[in-house]
């Protein structure tokens, strides 16, 4: 019997992954500072609209292969970046620029409301008009200096092997959104809302008289996942910081040039004839890593006094038992670009998420690779005496201070599972019988806005994160006139994204930790005491964040073909953190009063190894629980508000739902994951 493919879109076939959102940093001259002539190399010429359109043009041309722009073409989806933002730096007067346009002159900002390209060249239309280009009529200002920053919000971190065409069908766009959700048990996706405005009018009778298009709305996402690591986590807090083994990375180190500010998406280093090597040799690409070694300290809570000795984390035998109050600033980016200026003084390296701390000039770099041994990578033990162990794992402590970061979410559905890589000879298109009719979105600029940690006596620990997105991208190539097909080429992640060993480690799901935690791999500490009947528990944080929506308009045409429609200036434009706010829940059967006392005293606990409130789950293994997979929630800092005494009716063991209110927490975790 032959063969009917589906013909309705199914939920074993939908597919879903995420990336950190960087922006992009794009200086003139970036790609060979030693030749002369702007014509030669990496940079941006800037052109007026017309008055009414209250726009400017930027057109970016040249630039290196294996570079954010390679002979003019961006390697960004064509319309991902409607909606972003943009600022300018050292835009030079001499060169007939007003330094007017400069961030850190004016403070002046503009949004990317047309993201187009060409055979050798991309332009991209911003609104309001630049005040350089009001002086122009309409001559055109051709950069050999200044930088354009395209901000890390709604701008998901670029693939270099992202391809543009022409043609729908022979384009293979993408962004690195190439991360592994989870495991995801529900999902609900914050889905494209337009407030509708209605209006009745008197005189005009009892019906509608007017409808308005008001806000497009991306709110109420939410999923629950089954914890095999602390990796969301990162997403509600905001910061981390790491510690690996000094024999993943590169024996000679480089410096960086110039002091890196937090929020940075690039960096400069020291360039030489040599380009940076990893530690078996071989050439540091994109898709390796670099860490940035920094032991100066910095408070991991704003408030608290570290104390005259305080705790640091990085430093030896400092970790989740101990009263941390301060960190070194190490971490680790995935490299989306490098380029190697051979004998020039700058070479630059891209990376796939803002820095969350600033480094001073000089500060050591290393460069870093997962492989499939435990020379260059995290590696877990599959032996039978130390099964479970990690070689080389990554130590991290993951805590709240001003900001938590944007993420994106990309999602594909499709009918049947027969379509095949976009740019491929065999791809199938709209029209056939077989055709799949994929739909891919992108929902940009995401941030947590809730989230809680549940585990019970009979399931895995479960995180339910909720969140909302500012922009849906939506893949519009099968709306094209001519060569209708697919632009987006999806990640599929067992399929394409994670389907060797060392795909899965930069995926984050190392072949062997796909485990979750389960409730009987934890251990919970209570004013000093390990508490052994301990029935539930429900950790809650709200991140206090905000959508704000801007008086923005602009006069970009509306097209069926547009990925974001609108120019994006229906959409929120700024996602801002609030208070954060945290609580536990905690049933427990009672078999001491303690903890009764220490309610109805209102005891503060504060800065006790004694008093700690600590929530650890290690992996089985056969190996020292040191050595494994583990994740490590505490808090020093905190009032029990309830502890309740019920008289149960069946006449059984007294439970009782304590509630404990933190200032703050933090999040200790060793795995193979090189950054959250």
């Amino acid at each position: 019997m032959k063969k009917v493919p589906s013909t309705v879109y199914k939920g074993d076939l939908t597919e879903i992954s995420f990336g950190r959102e960087s922006g992009i940093t794009l200086p003139s001259d970036y790609d060979n500072p030693n030749v002369s002539g702007a014509g030669d190399r990496f940079h941006f010429i800037v052109s007026a609209e017309s008055e009414s359109n209250d726009t400017s043009t930027i057109k970016l041309q040249k630039g290196k292969d294996n570079t954010p722009v390679e002979a003019g073409i961006l390697a960004y989806p064509l319309g991902m970046l409607v909606g972003s933002e943009l600022i300018f730096s050292g835009l030079s007067a001499s060169q007939n620029f007003s330094v007017e346009d400069n961030f850190s002159k004016s403070g002046r900002r503009y949004t990317i409301v047309s993201d187009t390209r060409g055979a050798d060249y991309t332009e991209l239309v911003i609104t309001p008009k630049m005040i350089s280009a009001l002086t122009d009529s309409p001559t055109t200002i051709n950069s050999t200096n200044g930088t354009i920053h395209i901000m890390p919000f709604c701008t998901p971190s670029l693939d270099i092997e992202s391809t543009w065409h022409t043609n729908a069908n022979a384009s293979s766009e993408s962004v690195l959104t190439d991360q592994f959700a989870g495991l995801i048990n529900t999902l609900s996706l914050p889905e494209t809302k337009v407030d509708l405005k209605r209006m009745h009018v008197i005189g005009l009778g009892r019906d509608v008289a007017i409808q308005v298009p008001g806000r497009f709305t991306n709110t109420g996402g939410q999923f629950e996942t089954s914890m095999h690591n602390a990796r969301w986590l990162y997403y509600a807090l905001g910061l981390e910081s790491v510690k690996i083994g000094t024999s993943i990375q590169n024996a000679s180190t480089y410096d960086l040039k110039g002091a890196t500010a937090a929020g940075a998406n690039m960096i400069i280093y020291d360039g030489s004839d040599t380009p940076p090597t990893l530690a078996g040799g071989a050439t540091v690409t994109a898709g390796d890593y670099v860490f940035i070694e920094d032991a100066e300290v910095i408070p991991l809570h704003l408030h608290k006094d570290v104390g005259s000795s305080p705790e640091v984390f990085g430093a030896s035998n400092v970790g989740p038992e101990d009263i941390v109050t301060q960190t070194q600033k190490n971490e680790i980016r995935r490299i989306v670009a490098i380029h190697h200026n051979t004998n020039a003084t700058n070479s630059y390296i891209w990376l796939d998420g803002p820095l969350d701390f600033a480094h001073a000039d000089n500060t050591d770099i290393g460069f870093l690779a997962h492989d499939s041994t435990s020379t260059g990578s995290p590696e877990m033990s599959t032996a039978t005496s130390t099964y479970g162990t990690l070689t080389n794992p990554v130590n991290r402590v993951l805590f709240s201070q001003t900001h938590i970061p944007s993420f994106a979410f990309e999602v594909s559905i499709r009918r049947n599972d027969n379509q095949d890589d976009d740019g491929t000879t065999s791809e199938v298109i709209s029209g056939g019988s077989t055709d799949a009719k994929q739909l891919t979105r992108v929902f940009r600029g995401c941030k947590v806005k809730d989230f809680s940690m549940v585990a019970d006596t009979d399931a895995a620990v479960r995180l339910n994160v909720g969140f909302d997105a500012a922009i849906c991208y939506t893949d519009t190539g099968r709306l094209e006139t001519n060569n209708k097909g697919d632009r987006f080429d999806v990640h599929r992640v067992f399929e394409d994204v994670a389907n060797t060993e060392i795909a899965r480690k930069k995926a984050g799901i190392a072949k062997r930790t796909q485990k979750p935690f389960m409730f009987y791999n934890g251990t919970i500490e209570l004013g000093g005491t390990t508490l052994g009947q301990v029935v539930s528990f429900d950790l809650k944080g709200k991140t206090g964040v905000k959508q704000f929506y801007t008086i923005s308009g602009n006069k970009i045409a509306d097209l069926a073909t547009d990925q974001v429609p609108f120019g994006g200036a229906r959409n929120a434009s700024l996602s801002v953190e609030g208070k954060t706010e945290y609580e536990l829940d905690m049933e427990i059967i009672i078999d001491d009063p303690t903890l009764y006392h220490q309610m109805r005293r209102a005891v503060e606990s504060f800065d006790d190894v004694n008093k700690l409130v600590r929530l650890s789950f290690t992996k089985q293994g056969a190996g020292a629980a040191s050595g494994r997979e583990s994740m490590d929630i505490v808090m020093d800092d905190y009032y029990i508000v309830e502890a309740p005494l019920p008289i149960p009716e069946d006449k059984g063991p007294l439970r009782s739902k304590l509630k404990i209110m933190p200032k703050a927490l933090r999040v200790f975790a060793q795995d193979t994951v090189f950054h959250y």
